[in-house]
């Protein structure tokens, strides 16, 4: 009587892929910030996690330029800023897992509409054509069990999402392009700097109705541009690490944010109170995208409104409770 033995079912995979000129698995020419990456890696780990799939460590270091010849604080280089969590696929086996699968792999594009379905037993490439939240917020404490696990250097004490008592500014400068006229149709738009003026009048609103409230500046700012908020009692606070940093911003119990993927994700992480520039626009973003829970007040403010009136009367469903 002859027997035979049935080899196993090929284990599910997941890559996700971060946008870059050239993703060469371990490092990236070129490509995506932080925020921008957040968005293909947290999907595909929510995906991995729903279905017992083993996730593909991503290549988190990128080459550029621009940061370097702009001479910015941060460099962008995201070198040794993350590492593998166990169970991840990195190394050798990762890249033997790649070119085993890549020709035949099965591309799942993320776009804030149904959520995609993993191919069982084959590469899944998570690629981000949108940047959304929707699918995560079920996850979010997975998602930021998930952050702390894979920072290279631990945080010392467990971050207190969205309960620290301060108000966190998030001002977007270095490489967003000023413009002619600040009060112009494109304010709004994706790169460009929001004006320091619009910040300043948040930040006496926010000083009148929480007067005991401290502000914490997060900005690759220089400190002579950010001065006007600093000369409002602002702090500068400035880690050394952009992971970091965002994870500080994420604690804040009331954000003010800049128009860039990373002010959105530390409102999604910290699920806090939020203002914004109304209208502003980020081109890969799903419109009218929830960053927070439904409960959670989220107040856009035009950029030649008194915010101070808009803060102080309340708004519709701004919270009495900070």
């Amino acid at each position: 009587m002859s027997t035979s033995t049935r080899a196993p079912p090929a284990k599910t995979t997941v890559y996700p892929s971060f946008d870059a000129r050239l993703d060469l698995w371990f490092a990236r020419l070129g490509g995506s910030g932080l925020g921008n990456c957040f968005y293909p890696y947290f999907h595909a780990y929510v995906l991995a996690l729903r279905s017992g799939a083993a996730l593909i460590a991503p290549p988190w270091f990128s080459l550029k330029l621009g940061p370097l010849l702009r001479g910015e604080s941060s460099k962008r280089f995201y070198w040794r800023l993350f590492r593998p969590c166990p169970g991840d696929i990195d190394g050798g086996a990762k890249f033997v897992k790649l070119l085993a699968g890549y020709r035949r792999r099965t591309v799942l594009q993320i776009d804030g509409s149904a959520e995609p379905a993993l191919v069982p037993g084959t590469l899944n490439v998570i690629v981000s054509r949108k940047w959304t939240f929707r699918g995560l917020h079920p996850y979010r404490d997975a998602v930021r069990a998930r952050l702390l696990a894979i920072l290279a250097d631990p945080i010392a004490e467990p971050p207190q999402w969205g309960q620290g008592r301060f108000v966190g500014f998030h001002v977007r400068l270095s490489d967003f392009r000023t413009l002619a006229d600040p009060l112009g149709a494109d304010v709004v738009k994706h790169n460009a700097r929001i004006p320091l003026f619009w910040y300043v009048a948040v930040a006496r609103a926010l000083r009148q109705r929480y007067p005991a409230l401290p502000i914490l500046l997060f900005s690759d700012g220089r400190i002579r541009e950010l001065q006007p908020l600093i000369e409002l009692g602002a702090q500068v606070y400035r880690s050394g690490s952009d992971v970091a940093d965002l994870i500080k911003m994420s604690e804040a119990c009331v954000l003010v944010g800049s128009n860039s993927t990373y002010s959105r994700w530390a409102a999604f992480l910290g699920n806090m109170p939020s203002i914004w520039l109304q209208d502003a626009q980020i081109p890969k973003e799903v419109p009218d995208d929830p960053l927070t829970s439904p409960e959670v007040p989220l107040l856009q403010v035009p950029i030649d409104a008194p915010a101070a009136s808009i803060l102080l009367q309340g708004g519709r469903g701004w919270p009495e409770y900070v």
